[in-house]
Parts: structure tokens; C-alpha cells; sequence
């Protein structure tokens, strides 16, 4: 089975630089080295070439993912206009606030607005109705529930 998720943290600096070192020292060929250092011959073959290349083997910082493309700014705004509003009526607001270039999808505008710690409220007929920020509570939870 495969699972996806973060990516692992890199093989140390030392490991990378007796590895190369050995390499180049000629002690083997990529897949016997990247076999006594237990990494992976492609690994050794990356840390070789950057090695050559900017003279170091320090990993680079992690970095890059998915950012949201929703304007907190703008989405605060239009939360204080209409705080009433369902989510599809504040994602046509914000749309029309931030233009066509910029427009989103309601279901990234949500995730944005659960983020930023807004909540909503559903009336009886089930559409999210008032959006409002979350507080958190001044009491630590007890083994009886919470506080009153």
C-alpha cells in the first residue's frame, strides 16, 4: 500500500557528503556506494551533480504546496458587509469585490472562511446562514463536559 502525505525530512548533511566523497573518490560505481551508504543510487546520483554543480550538498529548504487564493482582506470585508449571508451569497460578493482575474470557487472561499475561524449557522431549511468568528473558551474542558 501507498500512502501520500508530507514528505519525509532529508538524509543528513555528513551523510551526503561522505557519500559524494566517496563516489568521486572512485570506491564504486553510484549503485554500490548509494548500497553501502543505504540511500538511494538516484539520491547519490542528485547529490553528485549538485555537488559539481553549486560545490555543496545541503538540502534545499522545504517549500512550494498549494496556497489559497483568497484575499483574507477582501474576505474579511465582505464577511463585516454582510455577516448574515449564506456562503454562496458572501462568494458572489467577494467575487464581485475582487474582479474577474481573481474570482474563486465557493468551495475554496469556505475553506478560507473555516481557516480564518468563522463559523455558520444552519436554520431550520438547512442552507449556512450567519457567519461569525469563533472564540476560544476561557476554561480548560472537565471530564464532565463543558463549561456552563
Amino acid at each position: 500500500m501507498i500512502l501520500f502525505g508530507a514528505m519525509p525530512n532529508p538524509y543528513p548533511v555528513e551523510l551526503r557528503e561522505r557519500a559524494v566523497v566517496a563516489y568521486e573518490a572512485g570506491e564504486g560505481s553510484y549503485e554500490h556506494v548509494a548500497q553501502r551508504f543505504s540511500v538511494c543510487s538516484r539520491s547519490l546520483v542528485r547529490w553528485v551533480a549538485r555537488a559539481r554543480d553549486i560545490g555543496s550538498v545541503v538540502p534545499l529548504k522545504k517549500c512550494g504546496g498549494w496556497q489559497s487564493p483568497v484575499d483574507l482582506n477582501a474576505l474579511h470585508a465582505v464577511v463585516r458587509e454582510k455577516p448574515d449571508g449564506t456562503t454562496e451569497e458572501l462568494t458572489r460578493a467577494y467575487n464581485r469585490q475582487v474582479g474577474r482575474a481573481h474570482r474563486v470557487h465557493r468551495s475554496s472561499f469556505v475553506r478560507a472562511l473555516r481557516r480564518c475561524g468563522y463559523v455558520f449557522k444552519k436554520n431550520v431549511r438547512g442552507p449556512q446562514r450567519a457567519t461569525a468568528l469563533t472564540f476560544k473558551s476561557s476554561g480548560a474542558p472537565t471530564s464532565y463536559g463543558p463549561r456552563p
